[in-house]
């Protein structure tokens, strides 16, 4: 009996033992400290210190979730919140009972940090973001920002294609948690016209989606341009985006006309009438000559007489980041160039959606600027049957 309380003697007068483990579950701004404790049967708490530099001459400490009080090799955790984004942090471990306090080295890891998707090539597009589960929670819901979605721009014929109506977002959260893919479509830009048959048959601009959980956004295209061929009705007008809770911005119309021949012509005299300018005795007329008095007037072909119906094939403005977009620039001269297409608006490292200019000189509708050196997408096509540009598509996430 006196060995057996030998034994019991040298089992409590033991340090607690303690193995510091990686840090699970971590993203942007939360993370679970995990460690490994033998109380070694002393009533034993367990506390993390963390901090941004591996000297400790500061940091933060938090007591652990189900801290051992007896027993063998018990694992322990906290779930951190909170932290910085892309910022490394050293965790470390310290566990006191009743003979004293242990303090384990330090293990490191780095929170996620911003990722930025961006796309201006048409067609399908799939983007894994990831999540986490909490040790004893629940999947987090992934969230983007920045949202930007612009609509393609519509195709030229001779009046220029308007500009893609667009979408923006701070932030967009899923409706389900844990990792899943953010899916959708970059609209194509519409084709030019061809010119031919007095109707060209430009394209209208594709539409440009987003889909995260169970929710799709969307931003639809310029229109196109028409031909003068047509029945001079608006044309080129910037696509309206898509209906939802976040601001939604439609492309500016243009102002569609052109110069046409009335079939008339400039006046000009081509003779006079004839009178008598000389008589016999008897009254008689003996010679006829022209009447200065009595011109006669007629069409001067090398003076045809046009009239004027509007802005000169302009295309519409695209979608600004506060406004609608700006419409087009009015051309009143009989010069025959097109006016400019209106200013587009831009963010996120993507300008876009200016309309199209008409034909002629002014050919290149203005483009959009917010963010310096962005990827210019959903361009009405230039006058002159020229295609309009992809959409785009670009968010953030956090990510490894």
């Amino acid at each position: 009996m006196p060995i057996r309380r030998g034994v019991v003697a040298a089992s409590i007068t033991e340090l607690p033992t303690v193995t510091i483990n990686a840090v699970t579950n971590f993203n942007q701004d939360r993370a679970t400290f995990n460690t490994t404790v033998s109380a070694n049967y002393q009533s034993t708490t367990v506390k993390f210190q963390y901090n941004t530099t591996n000297n400790f001459a500061s940091y933060t400490e938090v007591t652990a979730t189900g801290s051992p009080v007896t027993g063998q090799s018990v694992a322990v955790y906290f779930n951190a919140t909170g932290l910085s984004a892309g910022t490394t942090y050293y965790v470390r471990a310290v566990i006191t009972n009743g003979i004293g306090t242990v303090t384990t080295a330090s293990t490191s890891f780095t929170t996620w940090s911003l990722k930025t998707y961006l796309n201006s090539t048409s067609g399908a597009y799939s983007v894994s973001v990831p999540s986490i589960t909490p040790t004893g929670g629940s999947a987090i819901t992934p969230t983007i920002t920045e949202m930007l979605i612009y609509g393609a721009g519509g195709g030229a014929n001779y009046a220029g294609g308007g500009g893609g109506g667009y979408r923006i977002a701070s932030s967009k959260v899923s409706s389900s948690g844990g990792t899943q893919n953010i899916t959708g479509t970059v609209g194509s830009g519409g084709g030019g016209g061809n010119g031919g048959g007095g109707n060209g048959g430009a394209g209208v601009g594709g539409s440009s989606t987003l889909t995260i959980g169970d929710t799709t956004y969307t931003a639809t295209g310029g229109g196109a341009g028409s031909h003068p061929g047509t029945n001079g009705a608006p044309s080129g007008t910037g696509g309206s985006s898509g209906s939802g809770d976040n601001p939604a911005r439609a492309g500016g119309s243009n102002t569609y006309g052109y110069y046409y021949f009335t079939g008339t012509y400039v006046q000009v005299v081509v003779g006079y009438v004839q009178a008598c300018v000389s008589y016999d005795k008897n009254g008689n007329c003996l010679a006829y000559g022209d009447d200065y008095n009595q011109p006669i007037y007629g069409n001067d072909t090398n003076q045809p007489i046009y009239a004027y119906d509007g802005a000169y094939y302009a295309g519409g403005g695209g979608g600004g980041t506060d406004t609608v977009g700006a419409n087009a620039v009015t051309q009143n001269s009989n010069s025959h160039n097109g006016g400019a297409g209106g200013n587009g608006g831009g963010a996120y490292g993507l300008n876009g959606g200016n309309g199209g200019g008409g034909r002629g000189t002014q050919s290149i509708g203005a483009n959009g600027s917010v963010v310096a050196g962005g990827v210019v997408v959903g361009t009405g096509g230039q006058g002159w049957y020229g295609a309009g540009l992809a959409g785009g598509v670009t968010f953030k996430y956090y990510g490894p």
